[in-house]
């Protein structure tokens, strides 16, 4: 245990230690470095074809099985499918583009 309590000190020194340097540039520079650039997946059009139809697909499923509003986006982090608030009017209705749900839809059965 002593071996690895030891380890683990080194190691928050390190990143101390790291963390110090890279605080002196910002202070030197007056503005941090920037984040790293991320490159655009380039995607085949029959890749780009069944992205789609997968995002459809999950959007169509998450609008009948849920009471949320959900739209298609792509995100960062992998997500195909995003959760929104749906938009309401000043009178309280619902604002254009919220579609209604249907009757019985987001139901839970017992199976």
């Amino acid at each position: 245990m002593g071996d690895n309590a030891t380890k683990r000190i080194k190691l928050l020194e390190d990143l101390q230690n790291k963390k110090m340097q890279l605080q002196s540039k910002i202070e030197s520079n007056g503005t941090p470095p920037p984040p790293p650039k991320e490159e655009p997946i380039e995607r085949t059009p029959a890749e780009a074809n069944r992205l789609q139809a997968v995002k459809q697909a999950a959007l169509q499923q998450s609008n009948q099985h849920s009471d949320g509003f959900f739209v298609t986006q792509d995100s960062n982090f992998g997500n195909l499918i995003l959760s929104v608030v749906p938009r309401f009017n000043p009178d309280g209705t619902m604002a254009a583009g919220n579609l209604p749900r249907t009757a019985g839809a987001g139901v839970l059965r017992k199976s």
